[in-house]
């Protein structure tokens, strides 16, 4: 009667201890990247060139082709991490010259970062957000760029430089990147 006992509860105890001891730690980790960047343009309409602006401290950089993320990296990638946010700014033109950009680790979300609010993330990578004060989705490798220009009118040396200025700002879903595959920077 002992045995029978034992061969009960040896595999309910084999069961249940595999269910205590599993830690999705060492499963691989994988986390979504979106991006937000603005590129903006200037054209000389007329006046003398205006003085530029420039922007140089870019701060990481997404590889499409081999899907990697190297950057400064100053969060933690665990399993509070909902999302990666990579976003910056390029001038050319009149606008300026030089591109800044940056990463960071968002753990909460809804988030807001400006214009740009992510509500929802989906299991399959797709977000919800609201630009502009209206909500849209992105599936994963799917981008959506708004453009807005205006004419800029700056005084140099007592003469008006009229510039048409563009931007446009684009929102990126890349998807979902494997850990081994976010590289920090070494300085």
């Amino acid at each position: 009667m002992k045995n029978y006992k034992l061969l009960f509860i040896l595999p309910l105890f084999l069961l249940l201890g595999s269910c205590i001891f599993d830690n999705d730690d060492d499963e691989p980790k994988s986390y979504l990247f979106i991006e937000s960047f603005t590129e903006t343009d200037g054209v000389l309409i007329s006046g003398p060139e205006p003085p530029a602006l420039q922007i140089d401290f870019p701060t990481y950089r997404y590889d499409e082709d081999l899907h990697t993320l190297n950057g400064i990296i100053d969060f933690q990638l665990n399993k509070n991490l909902k999302f990666i946010l990579g976003g910056g700014e390029c001038l050319s033109g009149t606008a300026g010259s030089g591109c800044a950009s940056g990463l960071s680790g968002v753990n909460e979300i809804p988030f807001e970062h400006s214009s740009f609010e992510v509500l929802k993330i989906e299991d399959d990578g797709t977000i919800r957000f609201i630009y502009d004060d209206e909500v849209y989705s992105l599936a994963v490798y799917e981008e959506r760029s708004v453009v807005t220009s205006f004419m800029d009118t700056t005084d140099v040396d007592g003469v008006n430089s009229i510039s048409e200025i563009t931007s446009t700002h684009t929102i990126s879903n890349f998807g979902f990147i494997d850990e081994e595959d976010i590289l920090s920077w070494e300085w």
